[in-house]
């Protein structure tokens, strides 16, 4: 019987982490290696562990996991699959250019999640077809501005959507989301902008034509 085929987890949310480790669990030909949940621990953890697959989300308490990854893919031979919150087709086309394996969204199905597991492992590349970009109103991906402070798509609309004096549960059902990942989207807006409250966020907003 062949190995399985090891996979580590480089996610934030404790919660989530959790969740793929039961999913991986069921399938006898994948192991979870480990589980990484600050960008500092990445570099120990695959020398040691040696991973073949690697489930990587995009923002890591503010860090962008996409340059993590591109680095990554530059340093050591495992196979990356994106995993993350953003419904954003521009971000997939920058994560295709970096060499990355796979895009998967993280309210995929259980189903979905194994597939495109399964894909890339197998040596094709899996990209998720329900990626679609929801909002008009987006920034261009290449805004100046959005990207030195390397704000998402999601991030500038949710700012445009709190400035409108929408709560979370109304912005939550306003973009399809849950009202935890609105909660989540918010706490990687304070921390990139180094801001503490809705009136900083407005008056922040204002300041650049947000």
């Amino acid at each position: 019987m062949p190995n399985p085929i090891k996979v580590l987890i480089i996610d934030d949310h404790h919660l989530f982490v959790e969740g793929v480790k039961t999913i991986l669990y069921e399938l006898p030909d994948f192991e979870v290696c480990g589980q990484v949940f600050m960008a500092k621990n990445i570099d120990n953890a695959i020398q040691t562990l040696t991973p073949d697959l690697i489930l990587l989300d995009i923002n890591l308490h503010g860090e962008n996991g996409i340059e993590i990854g591109a680095r990554i893919l530059k340093q050591w031979p495992v196979k990356i699959i994106i995993l993350t919150m953003y419904n954003q087709p521009k971000i997939m086309e920058e994560v295709q250019k970096f060499g990355f394996h796979g895009y998967l969204l993280k309210d995929s199905t259980k189903e979905e999640i194994i597939e495109g597991i399964r894909e890339v492992s197998n040596g094709r590349n899996f990209f998720d077809n329900k990626v679609s970009d929801r909002s008009s109103n987006s920034l261009p991906y290449n805004d100046d501005f959005a990207r030195k402070l390397n704000l998402t798509f999601r991030e500038v609309e949710l700012i445009r959507l709190l400035k409108q004096g929408l709560r979370n549960e109304e912005i939550a059902r306003r973009l399809n989301l849950s009202v935890f990942t609105i909660k989540t989207h918010r706490k990687n807006i304070h921390y990139k902008l180094g801001i503490n409250s809705v009136a900083e966020l407005i008056y922040f907003a204002n300041q650049n034509g947000i």
